[in-house]
């Protein structure tokens, strides 16, 4: 079965929201597919995989790796998005999916970036609210995976935002571009603020634009509008350390046309040093930036599409081999759609659409190239999507990493309790990994931690990295933390950074247990953590003959694999039969305790250094319950309880 009856269903909510100057495609367009058969085929460039499990919502729109490794997608709604997790072998096409959180309103085309904190900002839309009506708005939102909650945003200064380019500056704040003119915009996600950017050199909107990132925080933008009204090839970009836009240089072709609809296609930086843009007309164009701030570079003339061809508001990207693949139709987004691969070693640029499998082929023979999207997986391959289809294709490509993108570690360093530092080189990659025609951004240039043990791949959720790309061969040693997942088992890990897909040759990191004391003397039970992250659960229970208390004892249980008590996964103390006291310390690491069903006298808890929680269920404390937080924030809970007096110190 190739089309189910969700995707049918689906063509027919996504078609009044296709690009405007699109057109509408017929329910016996989609029943082609049906049609054909399920061979897939390889190439000696690579090889495809149609991942295992559809996506729950029904459809691939944009896609975002989160610093998790995980990849979050925009469902069919354009509201609710699901978690695609890789599983214990690191196998994405055999992962499975989970729901998220729905954003407070649909959107389609709209900025989105992953924050160096792990959250996921986006803004605007082309198309949003109900319906999916063609309005474009100036409302945005911040997701944490962490608590799986989007949040609002202070709303964009302008009334507008939509097919507008965003990027991503060293010090985690995101410049827009604007829709309607030179101005652009900066967004501090620290202090949900909006301040005014530099202005562009010529009166160019932004809209249909990239801002495609070069090394040393420059970011280089063809001006759509600009070369147009001119008749001749223009472009500029921003350096975020002077603040202002430069001249780029005369680009020898217009790569787009008001009869193209002013759009434009992705770009690329790379592994020879120059930057690549494909337009919606044929043409494309390559880059070389300057050696100095203020100088322009220079512009030629790229490898032509053939004749009716362009990628307008396609997707590209820069796959570890270092060429760049991409996209495109016939334009204005109308089907079918090719795929082409350019080889920066020859300046060549090769249609690769007849060494797809056959199914993808048919997907690819009535859907515009602007309704798929790309993204760099973690494993080097490259995840293909389709806001029509509910199940993604992985394609591994050929010939390797490049030795010279490769990240490094220097050195690990233990920061707090499960929280580690790398300090290395090239953590952010050497290119953005994948770009789009303007909007939908899902680039990766951003370091993900594994950790391996044989036969067994899981992801560390990273923080704190700088925005940019490096050169290849860049020495300069930048830092990123990681928090060991919760559960994980002590033992040694042989640990590595992945930039787009380019995975750093691995050192061991050993992971200690983590060690919680116990004891019970003179009516007081002892509870004592270490500075490892400490998870455990304290159950209180009573022996009764003919009603009767004859006898009570407390088991402590470690809640987690990595947590052991007295060198035992759980220890249990006679406490008598009358009510007894606890005096427990946490130390630091983000602990977890939990007090269950007791009949004590006073509970002590000092909770330490550290995002703890503590959780107080169905207990009898007679005389006090005193609860310090330490340091950190700290989550405290109570069910059920029937506690004579509360204090609480340093907790919310």
């Amino acid at each position: 079965m190739f089309v189910t009856a969700h995707s049918l269903l689906l063509s027919v909510l996504r078609n009044p929201v296709s690009k405007s100057r699109g057109c509408r495609r017929s329910i016996s367009a989609w029943m082609l597919i049906c049609l054909v058969s399920m061979a897939g085929t390889s190439s000696a460039a690579g090889t495809w995989k149609k991942l295992t499990n559809p996506n729950p919502q029904f459809a691939c729109g944009t896609m975002l790796l989160l610093t998790d490794g995980t990849v979050m997608v925009e469902g069919y709604d354009s509201q609710t998005w699901s978690k695609l997790t890789p599983d214990s072998t690191g196998s994405y096409v055999n992962g499975t999916w989970t729901t998220l959180g729905k954003m407070s309103t649909p959107r389609l085309y709209f900025a989105s970036r992953v924050l160096p904190d792990g959250r996921v900002f986006v803004l605007g839309g082309e198309y949003s609210g109900s319906f999916l009506s063609q309005n474009f708005s100036n409302t945005g939102e911040i997701y944490d995976p962490v608590k799986n909650k989007w949040s609002p945003i202070a709303r964009f200064p302008r009334t507008q935002f939509g097919d507008d380019p965003s990027m991503l500056l060293p010090d985690g704040t995101v410049m827009v571009g604007y829709i309607s003119g030179p101005q652009t915009y900066i967004y501090d996600p620290n202090f949900d603020f909006w301040f005014t950017g530099s202005t562009k050199l010529r009166n160019d909107q932004s809209d249909e634009e990239i801002f495609l990132q070069l090394p040393g925080w420059k970011f280089v933008s063809y001006d759509v509008f600009a070369s147009d009204k001119l008749k001749a090839g223009h472009a500029q970009y921003y350096d975020y350390f002077s603040d202002q836009w430069f001249d780029a240089g005369s680009v020898p072709v217009i790569m787009s046309s008001t009869t193209q609809g002013f759009e434009l296609g992705p770009g690329g930086y790379l592994p020879n040093g120059k930057a690549i843009i494909i337009g919606a007309n044929e043409k494309s164009a390559i880059y070389t930036p300057p050696a100095s701030t203020g100088a322009t570079g220079s512009w030629v003339a790229g490898p032509t599409l053939p004749t009716g061809m362009g990628a307008d508001d396609a997707p590209g990207a820069v796959l570890p081999n270092g060429h760049f693949v991409f996209l495109a139709d016939f334009y204005l987004f109308n089907s079918p759609v090719s795929m082409f691969d350019y080889d920066y070693n020859t300046n060549t640029l090769t249609d690769i659409t007849a060494t797809l499998p056959t199914e993808l082929q048919a997907e690819m023979s009535f859907t515009g190239a602007y309704e798929w999207r790309m993204l760099v997986l973690p494993n080097g391959n490259l995840l293909l999507g389709n806001d029509q289809f509910d199940t993604p294709w992985e394609y591994t490509p050929g010939g390797g990493a490049l030795a010279n993108w490769r990240p490094t570690i220097s050195g690990i360093a233990n920061v707090s309790k499960n929280r580690y530092r790398i300090t290395g080189a090239r953590l952010t990659g050497i290119s953005e990994g994948a770009t789009y025609g303007d909007d939908a951004e899902m680039s990766t240039n951003y370091p993900i931690v594994r950790m391996d043990q044989v036969g067994v791949q899981k992801y560390a959720r990273s923080y704190s990295w700088t925005p940019g790309i490096s050169n290849p061969g860049d020495t300069t040693l930048n830092t990123v933390d990681f928090d060991v997942p919760a559960g994980t088992p002590p033992g040694t890990y042989q640990v590595s950074v992945i930039a787009n897909g380019i995975q750093s040759l691995s050192v061991p990191l050993t992971i200690p247990v983590n060690q919680v004391t116990a004891s019970f003397s003179n009516g007081t039970l002892n509870v004592n953590g270490d500075d490892q992250p400490n998870s455990i659960t304290m159950t209180y229970k009573q022996v009764k003959v003919s009603g009767v208390l004859k006898s009570a004892s407390v088991t402590i249980a470690a809640s987690d694999a990595s947590t052991k008590i007295n060198g035992q996964t759980s220890v249990t103390f006679d406490v008598g039969i009358n009510r007894f006291n606890v005096n427990a310390n946490m130390a630091g690491g983000d602990d977890s305790i939990t007090f269950n069903s007791f009949f004590s006298s006073t509970i002590l808890l000092n909770l330490g250094a550290g995002n703890d929680t503590a959780s107080f269920l169905f207990n009898s404390i007679s005389t006090a319950l005193s609860v310090d937080g330490g340091t950190g924030t700290d989550t405290v809970t109570y069910s059920g309880n029937s506690i004579t007096k509360t204090t609480t110190t340093n907790v919310p």
